[in-house]
Formats: structure tokens, C-alpha cells, sequence
């Protein structure tokens, strides 16, 4: 080892990299265990987190290679197909919840479950975010905005208004994340 050149052990070295040195200008230097020093965790966007639609499919932000992305976390079975869905094995039903609907035809095979939805852009406002949204219910990609608002436990996607042209928009709610996502129930469906 390197150290050992110099007079230092291996054991020295471990032993001395688990203390840290804290000193004020002026102070005199005292080791102080490397333990007992808490580092303020970096902060997460207030995007972060597990949201349900209006329909109760739930989707889970998070950090991707894009900035922030939501993904489907846990779909909810419309009552056209709840029937089928309750009468089929939950692993050969979950391989027929494919993305039909897409345009590019080599896209729709994938499974819905799990698949990005929405990517996420920050604005000079943290609680703001310019986000595309691909919706999987008519293949549909979209811009759109996204605000976080009662203190973090709402989330608002939208378009807003241009002139006398306005986007609808929906208020999701925090959820508490499920263990077993990306899942989905035959149950609750519109």
C-alpha cells in the first residue's frame, strides 16, 4: 500500500479516515467521530412522490435521465375489461396490458405497466414544471403544464388558457407509494 511508504498502516489509515476534523476560524481542532456527523440530505423535488388520476391509475415521479419522469405505478382495469381481468390469470391478463393505442406500431406491444408517461422540465418555480405527456388512452403525446400546490399534497396538470382556448386540467392527490408497483386491480375501474 502506498501509505505503508510513509510510515502509515493500513489500520492507522482506516482508524483516522473514520474521524473528521471541525474547527471554527480561531478554534482549536478536535477529532470528533465521523458518525455522529449528519449531513442534511440533498432536497427532493415536491414532484417527487405517488399521485392518483382521476380515474385511479396512480403515477410515480422521480429522478430518470430526463430530470424528473412519471411512470404507471398501478393501473386501474376500466369496467369494460374488469370481467376478463377477474377471470384471467393476474400474470397472463398483466401481458395483455399493452400500449394498443400507440401510433408508432412498433410501440404497441410494450406493456403499459410501469411505461414513462410523463417527463418532467423545472421553471425558475420548484412547485412548477413544464411536463409532455404521452396518454396512453389515445396515443396521444402532449405539452402541458404541472403545478405542485397545498403544500405539496396536490398536483395539477393542465394547459391553462391561450385567449378563449383553455386545456382541462386535473387535480391528482398524493398517495402513499404501493410495495408492489407497477401493479394494477380489476377493481374501481370507469
Amino acid at each position: 500500500m502506498w501509505l505503508e511508504r510513509f510510515g502509515v498502516t493500513r489500520r492507522a489509515a482506516i482508524a483516522a479516515a473514520s474521524f473528521v476534523v471541525l474547527t471554527a476560524p480561531g478554534a482549536d481542532a478536535a477529532p470528533v467521530p465521523l458518525s455522529s456527523v449528519s449531513v442534511a440530505p440533498v432536497p427532493s423535488s415536491p414532484a417527487e412522490g405517488t399521485w392518483r388520476t382521476s380515474n385511479g391509475t396512480e403515477v410515480t415521479i422521480a429522478p430518470c435521465d430526463q430530470g424528473l419522469c412519471g411512470t404507471l405505478s398501478w393501473i386501474v382495469i376500466p369496467k369494460a375489461n374488469a370481467e376478463q381481468c377477474r377471470t384471467t390469470d393476474k400474470q397472463s391478463f398483466a401481458s395483455l396490458i399493452l400500449d394498443y393505442n400507440n401510433p408508432d406500431k412498433s410501440l404497441q406491444t410494450r406493456s403499459l405497466l410501469g411505461m414513462t408517461m410523463l417527463t418532467l422540465k423545472p421553471t425558475g418555480d420548484p412547485n412548477s414544471f413544464n411536463v409532455r405527456v404521452y396518454n396512453p388512452e389515445d396515443g396521444s403525446t402532449n405539452d402541458a403544464q404541472l403545478f405542485i400546490l397545498n403544500n405539496g399534497n396536490t398536483l395539477r396538470i393542465g394547459g391553462g388558457c391561450l385567449g378563449n382556448i383553455c386545456v382541462k386540467s386535473e387535480d391528482w392527490p398524493r398517495v402513499a407509494p404501493r410495495p408492489t408497483a407497477p401493479d394494477f386491480t380489476c377493481e374501481g375501474g370507469q
